[in-house]
C-alpha cells in the first residue's frame, strides 16, 4: 500500500510512504521480505478531557488542531492520523461539510502523508450515517492526495468505498476481532472494485491485559493466514496503541509510565503483524522507533 502523492503524482505530500508486503512472519528480517512498519502520530480534532500526563506535550495546541498538526510534524512521525471526532452529535455536532476545513488546514499546515479518520466507535445512532458523509466529501474534496480514510465497516462501506475508488485513496477496514469477519469486509470491497492493496485491516484495538490479547490473537490468525496464501488476508494490518491511554489505570498517571504503556502494546502489535502502528504520546513514538531501529528490515 501507498499513502500519500507528491506533486508529480497530483497529491501535495513531500513523500509517501509504503505499508505491508511482508513475506515471512513479524520480525523475522533474517527469512525474506518484511518492510519497515509505519509509525503515525495522532492529532485530534476535539478531544476532553485529555488525560493530564498528555497536556505536559500539548497543553499549547490541544484546541488547535492546526498547530497540533504543525507539532506532530516536528517529532517527524511516518504518517499524521487526524481523527475528526467533532462531527458526532455526542461530540460537538459539526456539520461533515465544515469539518472538511480542519482537513484542509492540516493538509496545508503538514506535507506528511494523512490519514484521516472519522468516528471510530460509534455511539449516537447518527455516528455511522455522519461517517460515511464526512470520509465520502474528504474523498471527493482531496482527490489525488492518496489519502488514507476511514473506518468503513461491514454495516456501512458502499458510499466510501465508491468514493476511495473514484478518487484514489486507500480505506480502513474496521472489524470486530473476527478474522473472518474482516476477510468478508475485504472481500465486499473488492467487489466495489478496490484492490487489497488499498486496503488496511483494523481488527479492533483493545486495552493492555485481557482486551488487547484478543486484538492480538485475532491480527496474528489474519497474518499467518495470508501467509499461507490466503489472498484476502494479505491487506496491511493497523493497531491503535493510543488506545492505552484512556484506561483506568492511568486516570492519575504520569507521562513516563503513559507512555511505557503506549509503547509496549504497540511493540506488542508490531509483534502480532502490525504493518502501521498509530499512537499519540511522542514519547511512545521515539521509544518504539528506537526499538525498531534495531532491526535489518528488508523492502521498507
Amino acid at each position: 500500500m501507498v499513502i500519500g502523492a507528491t506533486e508529480p503524482e497530483g497529491g501535495s505530500r513531500g513523500y509517501v510512504v509504503e505499508a505491508g508486503g511482508a513475506e515471512t512472519l513479524p520480525f523475522y528480517t533474517f527469512e525474506g521480505l518484511n518492510p519497515r512498519p509505519v509509525l503515525a502520530l495522532e492529532v485530534y480534532d476535539c478531544v476532553e478531557p485529555l488525560p493530564s500526563f498528555l497536556l505536559e506535550s500539548y497543553r499549547d495546541v490541544v484546541s488547535n488542531p492546526v498547530e497540533w498538526a504543525r507539532l506532530v510534524d516536528r517529532l517527524e512521525p511516518d504518517l499524521v492520523n487526524l481523527n475528526v471526532r467533532s462531527i458526532s452529535p455526542t461530540v460537538l455536532d459539526r456539520s461533515p461539510r465544515d469539518a472538511l476545513k480542519t482537513v484542509e488546514a492540516v493538509l496545508q499546515a503538514t506535507r506528511r502523508p494523512l490519514m484521516v479518520t472519522g468516528i471510530m466507535d460509534p455511539i449516537h445512532r447518527d455516528d455511522t450515517a455522519r461517517n460515511m458523509e464526512f470520509l465520502r466529501l474528504v474523498a471527493e474534496t482531496f482527490k489525488g492526495e492518496r489519502l488514507l480514510i476511514g473506518p468503513v465497516t461491514p454495516e456501512a462501506f458502499e458510499t466510501v468505498a465508491e468514493a476511495a475508488l473514484a478518487n484514489g485513496h486507500n480505506v480502513l477496514a474496521k472489524t470486530n476481532m473476527d478474522v473472518n469477519q474482516a476477510i468478508r469486509l475485504n472481500e465486499l470491497l473488492v467487489e466495489k472494485g478496490l484492490t487489497l492493496e488499498r486496503i488496511v485491516v483494523d481488527v479492533t484495538t483493545g486495552a493492555l491485559g485481557y482486551g488487547v490479547e484478543y486484538t492480538l490473537s485475532t491480527m496474528e490468525r489474519f497474518r499467518i493466514r495470508g501467509l499461507k496464501g490466503d489472498r484476502m488476508a494479505r491487506s496491511p494490518l493497523i493497531f491503535f496503541a493510543s488506545e492505552n491511554l484512556f484506561i483506568r489505570e492511568l486516570e492519575n498517571g504520569e507521562s513516563g509510565m503513559a507512555s511505557i504503556y503506549e509503547a509496549s502494546s504497540a511493540v506488542a502489535g508490531l509483534m502480532a503483524g502490525a504493518d502501521i502502528v498509530s499512537m499519540l504520546h511522542p514519547e511512545s513514538l521515539e521509544k518504539v522507533r528506537r526499538f525498531i531501529d534495531e532491526f535489518p528490515w528488508r523492502g521498507g
